[in-house]
C-alpha cells in the first residue's frame, strides 16, 4: 500500500519544505520503496512508493504532466478497456506504464466523472493548476484509505493518520462522538469520523474538490442503482458469476511478488485461493496460505474440518499452507502498540503473525474472502419475507411447503416462519422487544458516566444492520453496505499492515460483482432451503463437496483457543499496568477480568466479556493521546 499526503494553503501561503519534511519523515515508518515530493506555491503533493505490480517498476509519483499533479494508492483493473478510450503516453508499450497514467488520462477525459469509469482499489488527488484546485476520490467499496483536514486555511489530505497527525499545530483532541461509536459496535464503523475531532474520512464512492473558497463532496455510485441481469436460469446465473469471480481473482494476482491468501477451509476464501493457486501454477509460481486456526495439538483430532479443511485443499492445490501461532505474551504486545487511534480499531489478533509471516516471504498482496457473506455468497436472509412482499405467493407456497416437511413438527415450522416471514416486517424499534429474538442487551456499567451515555445515545441510533433480516435479499445487502463494519475491517487491516508493506485485496468486494448480486432476481439466491445456492453452484467443481454444500463454518476450536490466549494477555497487562481512566471504571473493569473463568462454560458470554474487557486496554491508546 503506497502511502501519500497533500498540502493546499487555501490562503495562498506558500509550502514551506520544512513542513513537507515532516510528513515524509513521519512516512518513514512505511519504508517506501521511493517518496517524493512536488511543491508548487501553496500547494505540495508527497507520496512514499510501495512497488507491487510490474508496471509499478516504471511508476515515479508524484506524477507531473505540466497541468495536473497526481498522487494516489491505486490498483487499476480495467486498464486494456481504458487504454482504448484516453490519451497514454505513446513512446513505451502498455506493459510499461503505471496505473497513475490511467488515472490523470481519465481525469483529462471525463473530468470529475472519472472514478465512475475506473475499476480496481483506489484513492488518489490531482491538483487541478488551470482550475486551481484539488480533486480528490475514493474506490466504490472503500478499500483504499483517503482522510482528511479542511478549515479555511488548510485543506491537508492522505491515506494515513499517522502522516497526517505530524502536521504542525494541528489538535489532536480525541472526538467522544467516535470514542462511542467504537464502544458500542467494537469497532469505528463511521464512514466519515475518525478518533480526531480535526480529521475526517471521505466515505467510499465519493470524491470531493477544494479550491480556495469552495469544497464540495459528492456520491459518484450506490449499489442499489445496479441494473437488473437477466438470464435463462440459475446455471446461467452461477455461471456468470463465476466468469466474474475468475476476473476478480485474477486482476489482484498483478504482483512482482509471492502472493499470499487467507484459508480458512471454508466456502469463501477456500474458492479464491483455489482460483489463484491454479492460476499462479502456470507461471510455476506457489501460494501462501494461512489458516488462523492453531495447528493441532496431539490430542486433537487432525481430520477435523477446522484443520483439515485448509490442509487438505492446499495438499491437493500445491499450496504452501501455515497454521497461526498465538501467544498471550505477543498478544499483549500487539496490544501495546496497536494503533486504535490511526485506524487499527478491530479485534483480528492472528492478523498480526498472518503478516509478519506473509513480509517474511516477501509477499505484498494478501488475498481475503471478506465481504463476501454480505454479497456473493451471503444465506439469503430477506428471502421468503421478499417472496411475500413482491407477490410470488406460489413459489413462497412451494417453498414452505418443503420447509414444512424437513422441520418434522408443526411447532418447529411455524417458529420459522415466526423469524423467516413475520419478523421482517417488525419495525426495527420494536423488533427487540418482541420474543425469541436475539437482541444483545447493552451493558455499559464499566464506563465513566460521560462515555457511558454517549454509548447508550450511540446505541439507541438506527444503526441500518441489526440481527434482524430485512425484508428482502437486496434490502439485507443494502443494511451491510450502509453500515460502517465493511469498511472498518478494511481500514483496520490497512492501518495494520503499512509497516509489513503489505496489501489486502478482497475478490469478493470487486465492484462488478457487487453490482452483479444486485442485479439478481432474489429468487436465485436460496434453492432448495440452501442459502449461498448461487454461489456454490458457481464454484462446485473447485472444491469437495463437503464444503460446496456444507453448512456454515462454525470455528469453535480457534475461538475458544483465542478467548484463552486473550484473557491471559489481559491479565498480563492488568498486572503490569496500573492506569487512571477517563473512559473507563477501572475497578469494574478488573471485576469483569475476574469473572471471566466463571463464564467460560457459556462461549457467547465469555467472548462477550473478553471484547468488552479488551476494550478497556485498547481505550489507553487514545486516552495517551490526550495525557500526553
Amino acid at each position: 500500500m503506497s502511502g501519500f499526503f497533500g498540502i493546499f494553503n487555501r490562503n495562498g501561503k506558500n509550502v514551506t519544505h520544512e513542513t513537507v519534511d515532516v510528513l515524509l519523515d513521519a512516512m518513514s515508518y512505511r519504508d517506501p520503496d521511493e517518496a517524493d515530493v512536488r511543491i508548487s506555491g501553496s500547494v505540495a503533493l508527497g507520496h512514499g512508493m510501495l512497488r507491487n505490480t510490474p508496471e509499478s517498476g516504471y511508476e515515479h509519483l508524484p506524477l507531473y504532466d505540466g497541468t495536473y499533479v497526481l498522487t494516489m494508492d491505486a490498483r487499476i483493473d480495467n486498464r486494456e478497456e481504458l487504454a482504448e478510450e484516453i490519451e497514454l503516453p505513446t513512446d513505451r508499450p502498455l506493459c510499461e506504464i503505471g496505473d497513475s497514467e490511467f488515472v490523470l488520462g481519465a481525469y483529462r477525459k471525463w473530468g470529475e466523472a472519472c472514478p465512475e469509469h475506473l475499476l480496481g482499489d483506489f484513492a488518489f488527488a490531482i491538483r487541478d493548476e488551470k482550475r486551481k484546485r484539488v480533486f480528490c476520490a475514493r474506490d466504490q467499496v472503500g478499500v483504499k484509505q483517503f482522510y482528511y483536514h479542511l478549515s479555511d486555511d488548510l485543506f491537508l489530505f492522505g491515506n494515513d493518520l499517522k502522516v497526517l497527525t505530524a502536521y504542525p499545530d494541528i489538535s489532536q483532541t480525541v472526538n467522544d462522538e467516535a470514542v462511542a461509536n467504537y464502544i458500542v459496535h467494537h469497532q469505528l464503523t463511521s464512514k466519515t469520523l475518525t478518533f480526531f475531532e480535526a480529521f475526517r474520512k471521505l466515505p467510499p464512492a465519493h470524491t470531493l474538490v477544494v479550491s480556495d473558497t469552495v469544497a464540495r463532496k459528492k456520491c459518484y455510485w450506490k449499489p442499489e442503482h445496479s441494473p437488473g441481469i437477466k438470464l435463462p436460469d440459475a446455471e446461467a446465473y452461477a455461471g456468470k458469476l463465476r466468469e466474474l469471480l475468475e476476473e476478480a481473482v485474477y486482476c489482484r494476482l498483478r504482483s512482482d511478488y509471492p502472493v499470499a491468501s487467507h484459508l480458512s477451509g471454508g466456502l469463501d476464501s477456500s474458492s479464491i485461493a483455489v482460483l489463484a493457486a491454479r492460476k499462479l501454477k502456470e507461471k510455476n509460481e506457489k501460494l501462501l496460505v494461512f489458516n488462523w486456526v492453531p495447528a493441532p495439538k496431539e490430542e486433537d483430532d487432525p481430520e477435523y474440518y477446522e484443520w483439515a479443511n485448509s490442509k487438505n485443499i492446499a495438499d491437493a492445490e500445491g499450496m504452501e499452507h501455515r497454521y497461526v501461532t498465538l501467544a498471550s505474551e505477543n498478544v499483549a504486545g500487539y496490544m501495546r502498540k496497536r494503533g486504535l487511534v490511526y485506524g487499527d480499531t478491530a479485534t483480528f489478533w492472528y492478523e498480526y503473525p498472518v503478516r509478519e509471516a506473509a513480509q517474511a516471504k516477501g509477499s505484498r498482496t494478501l488475498l481475503s474472502g471478506f465481504g463476501g457473506d454480505e454479497f456473493a455468497t451471503q444465506h439469503g436472509h430477506g428471502f421468503y419475507s421478499g417472496l411475500f412482499l413482491h407477490g410470488k405467493w406460489l413459489k413462497l407456497f412451494d417453498e414452505l411447503k418443503l420447509v414444512k416437511k424437513r422441520k418434522k413438527g408443526f411447532r418447529p415450522f411455524l417458529a420459522f416462519v415466526y423469524h423467516h416471514l413475520f419478523m421482517p416486517f417488525v419495525p426495527e424499534k420494536l423488533y427487540c422487544k418482541a420474543p425469541r429474538t436475539q437482541c444483545r442487551n447493552p451493558d455499559f456499567d464499566f464506563l465513566q458516566k460521560k462515555y457511558r451515555e454517549l454509548a447508550e445515545k450511540e446505541y439507541g441510533k438506527p444503526r441500518g444492520l441489526t440481527v434482524q433480516a430485512k425484508k428482502t435479499v437486496r434490502e439485507h445487502m443494502l443494511a451491510h453496505w450502509r453500515h460502517g463494519h465493511l469498511q472498518s475491517r478494511m481500514e483496520t487491516w490497512a492501518a495494520g499492515s503499512a509497516a509489513d508493506k503489505l496489501e489486502y485485496s478482497y475478490p469478493l468486494l470487486d465492484r462488478r460483482i457487487i453490482e452483479y448480486v444486485f442485479g439478481i432476481p432474489e429468487e436465485y439466491f436460496v434453492h432448495d432451503m440452501t442459502g449461498r445456492y448461487l454461489f456454490r453452484t458457481a464454484v462446485k467443481d473447485l472444491l469437495p463437496d463437503r464444503i460446496i454444500w456444507g453448512s456454515s463454518k462454525i470455528e469453535s476450536n480457534r475461538v475458544k483457543s483465542m478467548n484463552e490466549t486473550v484473557s491471559t494477555a489481559l491479565e498480563i497487562l492488568r498486572n503490569e499496568e496500573k492506569h487512571v481512566s477517563g473512559y473507563i471504571d477501572a475497578e469494574k473493569a478488573a471485576r469483569r477480568v475476574r469473572d471471566l473463568k466463571a463464564a467460560s462454560n457459556n462461549q457467547n458470554d465469555y467472548a462477550e466479556k473478553l471484547r468488552i474487557v479488551a476494550l478497556s486496554s485498547y481505550l489507553k491508546n487514545t486516552e495517551r493521546l490526550n495525557l500526553e
